[in-house]
């Protein structure tokens, strides 16, 4: 997707001078690059400011941030409801300065070279806040160093830089200020061949060259635009403010100005990266789904060997009967009259559903079927069943590593978009004290806290459990120390989800176990020193004094709070309170990694269209598994 030239700029700031007079109402930041100024000015206008690529009016504004970042909010303080008093290009450059005057002049500097940048500066120049750290906030901002322009080239000028140059003409155009298309442009329109070495023009060539370039930038001087967008086949290829011969042969769409072709260029081209990237994510979907739908009869052809080999040792008796009358049988008659006599026979012909003459071999129906081979013996008919099953495991841990690696795939397409509209999203929020632990919110409102491992259990109690708290923990090893801050003063919905807490990140989960026993005491009754000739191991307690028994049920959810940009997890009914997508999670067979992706996943399905962004940024398989219970877990349906 193209960035604007200096001429699209020219152009397309010629048309802006309308907004000159109009009032700043709102201020708008869609990451990573992109700054939208509403703008009242005869009727209200969307102006985008795009680092790095473009500038222009809209009719299709994206909708509005739910979040404002801090770069819109201090944009908003600094102009909104100021007027805009110039818009102007520094010197044919590829930068824009907006003047918005509101008790003092203030400036955004939009750099469309390059990475680009969005600068807000005071009335001194002096950078107040740069949307992309290349500059500090406090010192002045620097132009580009001032070079030559087309308006100022005409043969005489042209004649003194092409004097010494040896290399081509094309090259040479193209830093003098016209770019590489207007470069060619301008060779195409001269009737010179662009490759020729720059020092051998005369001057006849060079004239007609001043000409050419006075055709074409006299044109945007004079403000005489034609305004189109050039396609081949239907796909967008190029937006320009005035006709080149470069494209002569393909399509040309025209537009009454050129901002219009710019917003109708830009939606179209940035819809298209968007659809393409969906549709590489579309190829990665079926690719997974038919991966899991071979590792299901992956799964079922190895039990079925498995079973088999199984059958065989429990129908011993049986099957070494048979084997031995179809021995005995071949040594008397042949194949063909075999097969008579078990057609013939009731029981037999049920029993014996096919006889294979040239395998030397019949099947047998024991529940699954049984080829028994009449010169192997019982343990080596199981041993084909089992090396079979072998041989389909093999192909099941090949499968099960293609899978992990298309996930894998998935998340990098999804980082990678999240990384071009959410730029930054993951640093806005100042994480709390507490998100070091485990922890949630109650549906009171109240914070509960745990240990991740001993160390942490210990600083909880010693540093963070104070006098008005409760203390949990499960009646069998291997739980979080868990505290409920002010839980003193906590309702009972807030003692049960701790409670459920304190259960579901203990070992019971990992152990399969739905329910179990918890208590809770006050922060007085848990010691950190053993009794007399006892003792505790690292992050161990010793309770004194009467314990409070809950027997509760295992409870977990994971889900995203927008508003608060964070990921929430713990027991479901605190988690359904704040979060605007979430999924509960129930004991089940897939590890922390494999069901972190596919919450993952599922969030970003749940949400809305415009929030999707958002929640793909936020809910990071990372994230979400600091929020899972020990043990395998799968999504409830």
């Amino acid at each position: 997707m193209k960035s604007m030239s200096s001429a699209d700029i020219a152009a397309c700031v010629s048309e802006l001078q309308q907004l000159v007079g109009g009032k700043v109402e709102k201020i708008y930041h869609h990451p990573p690059d992109e700054i939208r100024v509403k703008i009242y000015a005869g009727g209200r206008k969307d102006l985008i400011l795009e680092a790095g690529r473009r500038i222009h009016l809209t009719k299709f504004p994206r909708e509005s941030p739910r979040i404002p970042s801090s770069f819109a909010m201090l944009l908003r303080k600094h102009l909104e409801g100021g007027r805009v008093r110039k818009i102007e290009q520094h010197d044919f450059d590829r930068v824009v300065v907006i003047e918005v005057e509101r008790e003092k002049r203030n400036f955004i500097i939009v750099e469309l070279f390059s990475k680009g940048n969005v600068i807000l500066a005071d009335e001194s120049f002096r950078i107040i806040m740069p949307l992309k750290p290349f500059f500090k906030p406090g010192e002045v901002y620097r132009f580009p160093e001032p070079r030559t322009t087309p308006f100022e080239l005409n043969s005489e000028k042209l004649a003194e830089i092409f004097r010494d140059e040896d290399k081509e003409v094309v090259r040479i155009l193209a830093r003098s200020g016209l770019g590489g298309l207007y470069a060619e442009e301008v060779c195409l329109r001269a009737g010179i061949n662009k490759n020729k070495v720059a020092k051998e023009l005369n001057e006849e060539e060079i004239e007609k060259i001043a000409e050419a370039i006075d055709s074409i930038f006299g044109a945007i001087r004079r403000g005489a635009f034609t305004p189109h967008i050039v396609s081949k086949d239907g796909e967008y290829i190029d937006v320009l403010p005035i006709e080149l011969q470069i494209y002569d042969g393909l399509e040309r769409k025209y537009f009454p100005t050129f901002n219009e072709a710019l917003d109708e260029y830009y939606a179209r081209r940035i819809s298209e990266v968007k659809q393409e990237e969906s549709e590489e994510l579309k190829k990665l979907k079926a690719r997974l789904e038919k991966q899991l739908e071979t590792k299901k009869e992956f799964e079922n052809e190895m039990e079925r060997y498995r079973a088999a080999g199984d059958a065989v040792y429990e129908n011993y008796q049986l099957l070494e009967q048979i084997l031995e009358a179809f021995r005995q049988a071949r040594q008397q008659k042949s194949w063909d009259e075999i097969k008579k006599i078990v057609r013939a026979h009731p029981k037999l012909s049920k029993l014996v559903v096919e006889i294979h003459p040239e395998k030397n071999s019949v099947v047998v129906n024991i529940g699954p079927k049984i080829e028994l081979a009449l010169d192997k013996n019982l343990p080596q008919i199981a041993d084909v069943y089992y090396e079979r099953a072998k041989k389909v495991r093999q192909k099941l841990e090949g499968l099960l590593k293609a899978i992990e690696k298309t996930k894998e795939e998935m998340q990098r397409v999804e980082e990678l978009e999240a990384k071009k509209y959410v730029k930054g999203l993951r640093v806005a929020r100042k994480r709390e004290w507490f998100e070091r632990f485990r922890w949630f919110i109650t549906s009171d409102g109240f914070l509960v806290i745990g240990g991740r491992n001993a160390a942490m259990n210990e600083e909880i109690v010693s540093k963070y459990m104070e006098p008005k708290d409760l203390f949990f923990h499960t009646q069998t090893p291997g739980a979080p120390a868990t505290v409920l801050k002010l839980g003193q003063e906590a309702p009972e919905t807030s003692i049960i989800e701790a409670a459920q807490f304190a259960a579901t990140y203990s070992a019971l989960w990992k152990e399969g176990k739905y329910s179990g026993e918890v208590y809770y005491v006050k922060p007085e009754q848990v010691k950190r020193a053993a009794k007399h000739g006892e003792y505790l191991a690292r992050g161990s307690f010793y309770i004194e004094g009467k314990r409070n028994y809950l027997t509760v049920a295992v409870s977990c959810a994971v889900g995203v709070e927008v508003e608060k940009l964070r990921v929430l997890g713990g027991p479901t009914n605190a988690v359904k309170k704040y979060c605007d997508y979430y999924v509960e999670l129930d004991i089940g067979n897939m590890s922390a990694n494999e069901i972190s992706v596919e919450i993952a996943r599922k969030l970003v399905e749940m949400a809305k269209e415009e929030e999707r962004h958002i929640v793909r940024s936020i809910a990071t398989p990372d994230e979400i598994m600091k929020f899972l219970p020990p043990g395998k877990s799968r999504i409830k349906k």
